[in-house]
């Protein structure tokens, strides 16, 4: 009788429209997300908006930065609305604990949510498999896992309880990776509502009465008017940042960067613009799960690209740097529960550019060392000459508009065409390459002349 009243009170005073935010989280769970939810919800408190909306499609990410999330939901003074959309979409892992944290969970239709087993920096944790002794204790993970799993449930378990949600599945979820359909979570209770539409949760969640930081809350949606809120720079550089598929790209980029500058020193715009995306690398890489294994063989494969500049291997080299980029840039990111993978097209489309890049400078640079020089001294052998002065073992020749001293075998009269064979100080070795004297356009030097 009580709500009823409330609900109409809160009717008949209606304004034409309260401004409420959307945020979305699109992608993984990171500290460019973090700062841009939380801060999306504070603001929205300091701005007396009747609530917040958190749009959700995540395959999960970093529990530091999901906790800095919860805990900005669970002290929320207004109600925080959190609707895993559009159909196709997921909370998954971390996207468990932000979803059941709201003090609405709603899910669209064709969404799942669950798979929240925790994993390292460089890995995933094993699976429990549940419990072999009195105290819990898991026989297959290490002390460490063991506290990190642990923690994991009972955190799980107390945002559940705290939002009267089914905390027996949040714990299975965590400790099993059980994953469901957005009907079977409207079923077990781990959301409240599943709505086709943002105007449908908006319907559906009229008069809920949900639990806040100071007692029960009543939600009032109907004078809503949701706005969409923009991450800042900074926050989408971040976000932008914990993308597996650029993260990957850049460090090839910045690989082949440092490659050309290398094999080109003092150009500087390719090394400075290498080192640049490495540092974005490393950024990306302390906000997302990884492989160290998998990087360590994409920089070999970058090391033997290199090598095939120097080394002759026939493409040997080559083809195991293609090998080792592929298996690297697979291994990566490929972290149990979570979906964090390169995809197919970025991954095959980078190898493919990098290894034509490597082919490409290794055939310039062949053809260089296979060209004949074109200036100086050393330019000189093999070329045409013709005998200005001649006799028997040596006397002068033309070249090029100049005179020079030569060398023979034999007897040479003037007009004969020869060709040079070495450069000797200041002497050109010559042998005949055509007997037949031809009539000099030129005047002959002087016996005295020197060039």
């Amino acid at each position: 009788m009580i709500n009823t009243v409330l609900m109409a009170i809160l009717l008949s005073l209606r304004v034409l429209g309260a401004p409420v935010p959307v945020l979305t989280l699109d992608g993984t769970v990171n500290p460019g997300s973090a700062d841009y939810l939380v801060q999306g919800i504070r603001q929205a408190q300091q701005d007396g908006a009747p609530g917040v909306i958190i749009i959700v499609d995540t395959p999960g990410g970093l529990v530091s930065s999901a906790r800095e999330i919860v805990q900005a939901e669970l002290s929320s003074q207004i109600p925080v609305v959190v609707y895993v959309s559009p159909s196709g979409a997921r909370a998954g892992s971390a996207g468990v604990f932000i979803t059941m944290a709201a003090h609405v969970a709603a899910m669209a239709p064709g969404t799942t949510i669950g798979a929240a087993h925790p994993v390292d920096l460089f890995g995933s944790f094993g699976s429990s498999g549940g419990s072999d002794d009195e105290s819990g204790s898991s026989t297959d993970a290490g002390v460490m896992e063991e506290k990190i799993l642990n923690d994991t449930l009972a955190w799980a378990r107390a945002i559940a309880e705290q939002r009267g949600r089914n905390a027996d599945w949040a714990e299975a979820a965590v400790r099993q990776s059980e994953a469901i359909t957005d009907r079977e979570a409207l079923e077990q209770g781990v959301v409240d509502l599943v709505a086709t539409d943002l105007d449908d949760l908006l319907a559906q969640a009229e008069g809920l009465l949900v639990n806040g930081p100071e007692g029960r809350m009543l939600v009032s949606t109907g004078n809503w008017e949701p706005f969409s809120a923009k991450m800042t720079i900074r926050q989408g550089v971040v976000h932008f940042l914990g993308d597996p598929n650029v993260i990957f790209a850049l460090l090839a980029l910045g690989l082949l960067g440092l490659y050309v500058e290398f094999h080109n020193p003092g150009l500087i715009l390719p090394g400075v613009l290498g080192v640049g995306m490495l540092i974005a690398v490393a950024i990306g890489l302390s906000v997302l799960p990884f492989n160290a294994g998998g990087m360590l063989l994409v920089v070999f494969g970058f090391a033997l690209f290199a090598l095939e500049i120097w080394v002759t291997s026939y493409g040997v080299l080559t083809l195991g740097g293609v090998l080792s980029l592929l298996l690297g840039g697979v291994l990566m990111f490929n972290v149990e529960d979570l979906d964090l993978r390169i995809e197919p097209s970025v991954l095959f489309g980078v190898v493919i550019v990098a290894a034509g890049f490597v082919v490409l400078v290794a055939y310039l640079v062949i053809r260089t060392h296979r060209q004949r020089i074109a200036t100086g001294a050393d330019a000189l052998p093999g070329s045409t000459a013709q005998v200005s002065v001649g006799g028997s073992g040596q006397g002068w020749v033309q070249l090029e508009g100049e005179t020079w001293r030569a060398r023979w075998n034999g007897n040479l009269e003037p007009g004969t065409i020869v060709r040079v064979l070495k450069v000797d100080r200041l002497f050109l070795e010559v042998e005949a390459f055509s007997q037949q004297p031809v009539q000099l356009e030129e005047q002959l030097p002087s016996s005295g002349e020197t060039t």
